[in-house]
């Protein structure tokens, strides 16, 4: 079984219950998706720029609860801050930098030995060492 990370803009997709992805995730098995500290952070972040009383923003809470709850959250472990160092100066010694947030989410899904589901192909294929996939293009 491979662990797969689904970034924010799988969780987007997800949140939004694009047919693509939702049909990715039915074939999954139980324990093979999960998502790390930085994508949650930046989902908080997308609600909370929401009014507070806005239906957008309880839907959405609605549908990020609904997704913590069926999916782990993989832990920042001591190796992925190692990973994170290594990325990022590799990125910009090559002069192709990227965001630190994504820096992230790729050296936590490297120390856990984890694929990433993506639609940011461009960005997260820099990554030395890491898997990615669109879940459209990916297998069922």
């Amino acid at each position: 079984m491979t662990l797969t990370v689904l970034d924010t803009s799988a969780c987007a997709a997800v949140m939004r219950h694009d047919a693509d992805i939702e049909r990715y995730l039915a074939a999954r098995a139980p324990g093979e998706l999960a998502l790390v500290p930085p994508v949650v952070a930046e989902i908080e972040y997308g609600i909370r720029r929401l009014a507070e009383n806005s239906s957008k923003r309880r839907l959405l809470e609605g549908e990020r609860d609904r997704l913590l709850g069926a999916v782990r959250v993989l832990d920042w472990i001591p190796e992925a801050s190692v990973d994170f160092g290594r990325l990022k100066a590799a990125l910009e010694r090559n002069g192709t930098p990227v965001d630190d947030m994504d820096v992230a989410i790729a050296a936590i899904a490297l120390s856990h030995r984890a694929d990433v589901l993506t639609a940011n192909i461009v960005h997260f294929s820099r990554f030395s060492g890491l898997t990615v996939r669109h879940w459209r293009d990916a297998e069922p």
